[in-house]
């Protein structure tokens, strides 16, 4: 019972917010599925990074490495699995990029997918489609650090 009670204080500690939100988190077990950002999408490697923090959300993708970031200010909203992909499938083909990516390549249908959709700098609309391994925490801080509700959550 003891060791119950130290893993549940564990996990209550994680995901508290002074905890949380000290320097950030990180996560570099993630797959780029698709979106505005112009990166190949290779769905055998881990291709991107997310770093969320109080004040930004951070993402690195890559080949060619592309950074983005974001203030929470800019995300316009979340979105989880099947409604992810048609959010953020509505974005692209609202608003291609110069070289369009290969959207959405060798989906599995047992996978959570997150969606980003957001305002960037100069008001543009862009959106990524995402495929954590952790999308449960993933998806607490992000709604945590922005305040936005997730779409599609059960």
């Amino acid at each position: 019972m003891k060791r119950r009670t130290l893993i549940a204080s564990g996990i209550a500690a994680a995901l508290s917010p002074a905890f949380a939100w000290g320097a950030g988190h990180s996560w570099n077990k993630i797959y780029y599925r698709g979106g505005t950002i112009p990166a190949r999408v290779n769905s055998f490697d881990w291709n991107a990074t997310l770093t969320i923090s109080p004040d930004s959300i951070v993402l690195e993708v890559g080949p060619p490495r592309r950074v983005l970031r974001l203030k929470p200010s800019q995300v316009t909203s979340l979105s989880q699995g099947p409604e992810a992909v048609k959010r953020v499938a509505a974005v692209v083909a609202l608003n291609p990029p110069a070289k369009p990516p290969t959207l959405f390549g060798l989906m599995r249908p047992a996978s959570i997918y997150i969606g980003i959709v957001y305002k960037d700098d100069n008001g543009k609309t862009g959106a990524v489609l995402l495929e954590p391994g952790m999308s449960g925490i993933i998806l607490e801080e992000l709604k945590a650090v922005t305040g936005k509700p997730v779409e599609g959550a059960p």
